[in-house]
């Protein structure tokens, strides 16, 4: 037993090793996992809990490796605060949906809600922690995205590059703490009749391009209040839904009404306009915008218009087009479970 423990260092080196030299091929097996998922639902008892189960950990695996891949590469390791705090909303959010069902079949209908309700708790004050105090701007979801692992070699070599420059510039310069000047050292100097007298430049960061700790603008006025309306919308749908039903238009109503304001803050904002947010930020924003499309297939809208013209399109394409009934027919068999499991106001 004692050699076996004490092998299992070793084994986590090897496997870091592995997925360091073969992120494709780590990808591969990662997706394999995912499609396991789907297709064991249905086909074996509590298949639904258990086909999460296996989406869960396939999610987590993949976060995993990307930080594995990400310390490599890019020699990035940071365990602040908001980092770790990142960490645990990334992982609460792969999980959520499999807690949610795990608690429904353990304690029923009463111990699934405590769940959900324990859960968006946790999630809602973890992204008013990183906002407000952490700083973080537009909460990307998941905090931690996956990682591009096609140019990450390339994204290697630019941070090579800047730990080079740092090094160089740290052998010839030092920094005053108090006013932020940049001193060239004795030893460094060139000969006086190469001196040019003017100050140093301070020294350049060469970031990681996939490092998402990259420094921008703190969120202010009415982008802080757009995402802090975003922040607080699953909070708010759940006490909707205590006060009036889950299958009333009011809590679906208040949740398209909060989305709507949250985004045209963010749209109507002339003073600093849409231009002073980051690409990763416009690209989390029209993200939000295309998801307003899960308003049609969420209850009360589902149950009174959208579930038979979607029925009646997946038998069409059943009846007319060759092949398709294996994929369209087991998607009408269980498009009600995913549409009542998946499909919150809060999964976005």
């Amino acid at each position: 037993m004692s050699s076996i423990l004490l092998s299992l260092p070793e084994v986590f080196n090897a496997y870091k090793s592995w997925v360091t030299k073969n992120p494709q091929s780590v990808g591969d097996w990662e997706s394999s996992a995912k499609w396991i998922s789907y297709v064991i639902a249905g086909r074996i008892n509590n298949s639904y809990v258990v086909s999460e189960l296996v989406y869960c950990l396939s999610n987590l695996l993949v976060m995993f490796n990307d930080r594995i891949i990400k310390t490599s590469y890019c020699q990035v390791t940071s365990n602040s605060s908001a980092e770790k705090l990142k960490l645990w909303l990334s992982v609460v959010e792969y999980s959520e949906v499999f807690c949610e069902l795990s608690a429904k079949k353990l304690w029923g209908v009463s111990g699934k809600w405590i769940v959900i309700v324990c859960i968006q708790l946790f999630k809602c004050i973890s992204r008013l922690l990183l906002i407000y105090k952490y700083k973080e701007n537009i909460i990307q979801n998941p905090p931690f995205p996956a990682l591009d692992r096609k140019n990450i070699k390339s994204t290697a070599n630019t941070t090579t590059i800047g730990n080079l420059a740092r090094d160089q510039f740290d052998s010839a310069c030092f920094t005053l703490k108090s006013s932020g000047r940049v001193v060239r050292k004795i030893e460094a100097s060139p000969p006086i009749g190469l001196r040019t007298w003017k100050p140093l430049p301070r020294q350049q960061n060469f970031p990681c391009e996939n490092d998402q700790d990259a420094v921008e603008d703190v969120l202010t006025g009415k982008y802080l209040v757009a995402e802090s309306i975003y922040v607080m919308k699953p909070l708010v749908h759940l006490a909707s839904m205590a006060c009036f039903g889950s299958r009333t238009w009011k809590p679906w109503l208040t949740s398209l009404a909060l989305d709507l304001i949250s985004l045209h803050l963010y749209r109507s904002n002339r003073a600093k306009k849409m231009n002073s947010l980051t690409p990763q930020q416009r690209l989390q924003l029209s993200k939000r915008t295309v998801l307003f499309i899960l308003y049609l297939i969420r209850s009360p809208f589902y149950d009174k218009y959208s579930k038979n013209k979607i029925n009646s399109l997946l038998e069409a394409f059943s009846n007319h087009i060759p092949l398709a009934g294996f994929v369209c027919k087991p998607l009408a068999q269980y498009m009600p479970f995913w549409q009542d499991t998946y499909f919150y106001m809060w999964s976005s």
